[in-house]
């Protein structure tokens, strides 16, 4: 039996035996094929073939084919790293907004994209293919990105009110097409692969390339910021124009990878595979028409016509292949929401782009903090706004490349327990440091590292074990990781409100304000992914357990 997620499906093979595989979320009954008087599939040219194991640890996808498909995410990637590294900086700093109403607006994105994320699901997986969404919503994100980070029109002149209405207008479609980009992008992962190893590689080079992707963020900041010829090291009204900037060379760079994106699909035979991956759904049967009761025989009958005249078929005749007796079935779709892995996978997915999230965030906040401490010789300059994070991503994506080489010795839970711990320990540093004490650069770099290897060790790691939860329905991937990523959004959404609403108006009553959110908020996520990840293996050992007793 080869376990990936609990669905066992019986093929009868050729000697007559049965072989049992396990793909899924809950127990999958042929009665259909049953009821038809077909017997169950897997013979001969029947059905889904059995996947050998050893195959499942092979590769059929090419390099450049892995790299091409990591291109496709490239400018959500770069998005994203300005989105949450630099936009409540940007409208503290330039635009001189208060902490609460900045935090609000991105609290305002994030409930936004949270709520568009499973519409965006529902609509991807019911109404054309995920190319074709994938094309839409990087047509969004390239109107709307941009327009963030320009000066607001007219706000010189009009009232204040017309700022907020401005950006709640261009975040709101922003956080619209973003995730329409995000979530056709990772159902694309179970289309594409054949193998585990493919669903492994493709997920590990998305995330090494989304590193990448970050790290661009940063040169494009550090070498934007380094023109400034003011010794002051606050962000200030006279920089809002060096964020528009930084927008406009990161639009350019990205919808330029998407187009290449766009061609490796094309040369990666993506429709093929992406037909491959639904056929998992269809159920072939042979039988004979004299073995049939006439009941039975009326009732496919009147199914089949049915299907015709609907345009699909449920249940298809194949006559003009001389074949008049074979039956095809369609597989009805999985409930996940009786899968209890579903949740627990959302919550693993969610305490892991919590902690990255978080520090993304709060990172470059702190840096700037740490310009108010009294030893000027070791304070943060404006360069190290992104210096620091760039190292971080480094670290992740070193860490990505050495995962990449590991999955096929280690589990994903024994990787994402290793990736908490890393980062249990770097918030575990923050914390017992001194509230006074200022960090020296190799220190600041050090804890930068830790902080990008242990986010990038969890969220590979939840995301590999959600791909092998989807297992071969395709089909459900834009439903299921719209799931997953639904509450992360939202979560990330409040809690930056709640941190923002917690801070004090005077900066010097709570000087090491954003040092402690990034040891306890970042440390409370990575601690409850932990615990997540713990009843996520008791649930799978059960499971297990209950198949062999069958």
């Amino acid at each position: 039996m080869t376990e990936q997620s609990g669905l066992v499906d019986r093929n009868l093979t050729q000697n007559g035996t049965i072989v049992t595989k396990s793909y899924g979320a809950t127990d999958e009954i042929t009665t259909l094929a049953a009821a038809a008087g077909a017997p169950l599939p897997g013979g001969p040219g029947e059905g889904p073939p059995t996947v050998d194991p050893q195959m499942d640890k092979r590769s059929t996808l090419k390099i450049f084919e892995k790299i091409g498909f990591g291109l496709g995410h490239v400018y959500n990637d770069l998005c994203a790293g300005v989105w949450f590294s630099y936009t409540l900086l940007f409208m503290q700093g330039a635009l001189g907004m208060p902490a609460a109403e900045a935090g609000a607006l991105v609290m305002l994105g994030q409930v936004g994209d949270a709520v568009a994320t499973p519409i965006v699901g529902f609509l991807t997986d019911k109404h054309g293919t995920k190319r074709q969404w994938h094309i839409a919503g990087t047509l969004i994100v390239f109107l709307t990105f941009p327009m963030i980070f320009s000066l607001c029109p007219w706000c010189d002149v009009a009232p204040h009110w017309w700022e907020i209405v401005y950006f709640v207008i261009v975040i709101l479609l922003f956080q619209f097409g973003w995730p329409i980009v995000q979530i056709t992008h990772l159902a694309m992962i179970p289309e594409l692969s054949k193998s585990q190893k493919d669903r492994s590689d493709l997920t590990a080079v998305r995330y090494s390339v989304s590193i990448v992707s970050n790290v661009v963020v940063y040169i494009v900041t550090w070498a934007v910021l380094r023109s400034r010829t003011t010794e002051d090291n606050q962000i200030g009204a006279g920089d809002a124009y060096r964020f528009r900037d930084i927008a406009l060379i990161l639009t350019l760079v990205g919808v330029s990878m998407s187009v290449l994106f766009n061609f490796s699909l094309t040369f990666t035979g993506y429709e093929h595979r992406r037909h491959a991956a639904l056929q998992h759904n269809v159920i072939k049967g042979a039988g004979s028409q004299r073995n049939r009761d006439p009941e039975t025989q009326t009732l496919l009958q009147s199914e089949q016509t049915d299907a015709e005249a609907a345009g699909s078929a449920s249940v298809v005749a194949n006559g003009n292949v001389g074949a008049k007796d074979d039956i095809v079935f369609r597989r009805p779709k999985k409930n996940f929401f009786k899968s209890p892995l579903l949740y627990q996978n959302a919550l693993l997915y969610v305490f892991s782009r919590l902690f990255m999230t978080t520090s993304l965030v709060y990172m470059p906040l702190w840096l700037d903090e740490r310009a108010f401490q009294p030893d000027p010789i070791q304070n943060a300059s404006v360069e190290h706004l992104a210096t620091v994070p760039l190292v971080s991503f480094l670290a992740s994506f070193i860490a990505s490349l050495v995962l990449k080489y590991t999955n096929k010795y280690v589990g994903n839970s024994l990787v994402y327990f290793v990736g908490s711990a890393i980062s249990l320990s770097v918030c575990s540093w923050i914390a017992l440091s001194k509230g006074s004490a200022t960090f020296s650069t190799i220190q600041l770099m050090a804890i930068a590292s830790l902080f990008g290897a242990g986010s990038s060790i969890t969220m590979i790691s939840s995301l590999c074990i959600t791909a092998d939860m989807i297992g071969k329905h395709a089909d459900q991937g834009g439903f299921i990781y719209s799931a997953v990523t639904f509450t992360d959004k939202l979560i990330t959404g409040v809690v930056v409100v709640i941190i923002e609403s917690m801070k004090c108006r005077d900066r010097n009553d709570c000087p090491d304000y954003y040092r402690s959110v990034l040891a306890y908020a970042c440390g409370t996520a990575a601690g409850l992914g932990c615990v997540t990840l713990a009843t996520l293996v008791c649930t799978s050992s059960r499971r297990r357990r209950a198949q062999r007793t069958r």
